[in-house]
């Protein structure tokens, strides 16, 4: 079985980011302050929380996922006594998809200010992902918090980047003695025909590996894929 950042496809165009998320509970000079900049379906979300789900036995440092647009609602929900403060104390806090802090207009980037403002009196780890550079936000309300953000890219997956996804999805939903196995040619139209976004490779992939009805281990052509997915 795969461990969860064994999922993640390292290409030249997302290998720096890996590394440095995959690196960031080992002793560092200084906190880490990273936007994590890259376009949707990229793997932003998958690499993070691939991450707090992995276990690194050579740190005892405290890892914790939580989507932007969360916190202002667990806020005003009133999630419970303690809940700002906990944020405030995790060694390494992922932040996913900046863009949720503007859903709430009052709430979001008065809570990212505070919450960064502590973090950063703590010296503490933080990584925000987004779609889009901080260039293009307007922060005027969050305080000029993340002007010491580094800006980490990540591309989507190229061609031979969605072929090995697809691979490894294959391995994943195999079930012995009843799965079959997908012909390279089949692999390379759901790879790159089928919308080329990782949710759809995903949602197809699933399909054809366990809803299969004949033969174990016979070898799907493009052909027999393409009318199953039609």
């Amino acid at each position: 079985m795969r461990m969860p950042l064994d999922e993640f496809v390292k290409t030249d165009g997302n290998r720096e980011a890996f590394e440095r998320i995959a690196n960031i509970t080992q002793p560092h000079d200084k906190p880490e302050k990273i936007f994590l900049v890259g376009p949707k379906e990229s793997g932003k979300t998958t690499l993070v929380r691939g991450r707090q789900l992995d276990k690194d036995l050579l740190s005892t440092k405290k890892v914790l996922y939580r989507p932007c647009s969360e916190l202002p609602e667990a806020m005003r929900a009133e999630v419970y006594d303690g809940y700002f403060e906990d944020l405030g104390t995790y060694e390494v806090l992922f932040l996913d998809d900046f863009e949720g802090f503007f859903d709430d207009p009052e709430m979001g980037p008065m809570m990212c200010k505070l919450l960064l403002g502590e973090r950063l009196k703590r010296r503490l780890d933080t990584v925000i992902t987004s779609t889009k550079p901080l260039s293009e936000y307007d922060l005027s309300d969050f305080g000029g918090m993340l002007g010491d953000f580094e800006e980490v890219t990540m591309e989507a997956l190229d061609d031979a980047g969605l072929e090995e996804y697809v691979r490894g999805l294959m391995e994943d939903y195999t079930e012995e003695g009843k799965s079959p196995v997908l012909a390279p040619e089949a692999i390379a139209y759901i790879a790159h025909d089928l919308g080329q976004t990782p949710t759809m490779i995903r949602k197809a992939t699933h399909f054809l590996m366990t809803q299969y009805e004949g033969e174990p281990g016979a070898e799907l052509s493009r052909a027999f894929v393409e009318q199953a997915l039609a």
